[in-house]
Parts: structure tokens; sequence; C-alpha cells
């Protein structure tokens, strides 16, 4: 696969989380930025092609590369930390999936668990939604998500579910629980029923107006997100 832009070449050398066989870089780029990435390919062993613009091209398909991109292989699985676990749940959109990501590493929030599907071919739209943060949190694709969040239940994981319904509490009057796990649905379905029953909690986001639609994904999100790290800090 060929990823492009600075950005997203920095996060796959930065994130171990792949191998990367070549990067690109235009001979012309002589800026700070492109040379720390020429420094960081090298200490990693990392072979860099310095190419003329239409060599560059002949790699590069896209028109936001900026001058710079990588061919990388499959990214690897990781194990999650201690800490926080956010379940995206059917967020097909990889911009809307990028942004969700950007979200939770701007706030240090790294377990990341994605309901079962082959992401590998939206990695370039991810890797550039994420601004990076895609190879650099860690992520989990749930082969068995109901058997899964089980067993976090059952290691001491409080699960709660974005949802509004008769039972739902506000977000905004929440103590969060030391051990999280948030579970997020997208647009289309929300969160499975299954899942839904194993929920501890069920949160919802209170308007200021009479809108009454739901958020998406990432606004939902982003409002938990930013609640939790405003706890977390105390």
């Amino acid at each position: 696969m060929t990823i492009e832009g600075a950005i997203s070449v920095k996060a796959a050398i930065k994130g171990k989380k792949r191998e990367i066989s070549t990067i690109y870089i235009s001979k012309s780029k002589k800026t700070k930025d492109f040379n720390y990435i020429r420094k960081i390919a090298r200490m990693n062993n990392i072979p860099v092609m310095e190419l003329e613009t239409e060599e560059l091209l002949e790699h590069l398909k896209g028109k936001s590369h900026g001058g710079i991109g990588a061919e990388v292989q499959s990214r690897k699985e990781d194990e999650f930390t201690e800490g926080d676990i956010f379940y995206l749940d059917g967020i097909e959109d990889p911009f809307n999936l990028g942004y969700a990501l950007r979200t939770l590493y701007a706030f240090g929030f790294m377990n990341v668990l994605l309901s079962d599907r082959d992401y590998r071919n939206m990695e370039a739209q991810l890797f550039k939604s994420s601004a990076g943060a895609y190879d650099l949190l860690n992520i989990r694709v749930s082969q068995n998500s109901l058997e899964e969040l089980k067993n976090y239940k059952n290691e001491g994981y409080h699960l709660y579910g974005l949802y509004r319904g008769e039972n739902s509490k506000d977000i905004f009057e929440q103590e969060f629980k030391p051990r999280a796990l948030f579970l997020l649905g997208g647009e289309k379905r929300g969160i499975g029923s299954e899942l839904l029953e194993l929920c501890d909690e069920f949160l919802y986001i209170p308007y200021g107006s009479d809108f009454r639609n739901a958020l998406n994904a990432c606004g939902a999100l982003d409002v938990t997100a930013t609640l939790l790290f405003k706890q977390r800090k105390k």
C-alpha cells in the first residue's frame, strides 16, 4: 500500500505498527520537516529514494502528497495498555472513523476496539483523515465483539453505551468509573442490540435546543472524550 503526505509518513515511522519498504521524497524538498523525516528514516534503517518530480509521480498518484510518500505493509495488531477503551461499532465512513481516531489520540486515549471489518482498503484514507493517529493508537479489530466485551466486563471494566433511551443518564452529570469502556455506534444502525444488553449504564447528550436528531458518531465522541479527559486530569 502507498501512503502519501508528511504527516502520514512520520506517523508510520514513529508508530512502528508496520514495515516500511521505501520512502519517496522529492529532491527539491529541503525543509526542516522533510529533513527530520530523512533523519528518522535513517535511524530506523528505512530506504529513502530522492526523486525528481516526474519520477515521484510514478509512485505517488494522489494530489495532496506534498512531495513525499511511502510503500508500507499491512498494520500489525496491537495489545492494549492499561486505561480506558473506546469501542467504535459500525463507523463505516473512513473520514468519520479517521476524525474519531484523531480526537481520541489528541486527548490521550490510546485503546480503540473496532467492529469486525477489513480495513485494509481504507488505510490510506484513515492516515489522512486521522492526521496520522491511525498508526499511533493501539487499535484492535474484534472478531467476536460480544465475547470480547463480556471478557472486559469480567475484568472489571464498566461499560457505558452512548444511547438515547428511557433509562439513559445525562452524560454531563456522570462521574466515570476508574476503568471505563465506551460503546459508540455508527450513524446507520447505532450500537447492536446484543451489545446494548451488556452495558452497565446508558448515557445521552442533552441539547440546548429542541433538536430532535442524534449527533453523529464523531460529535458524540468529541463530547465524551472531552468530559472523560477533564475528569481523568483531576
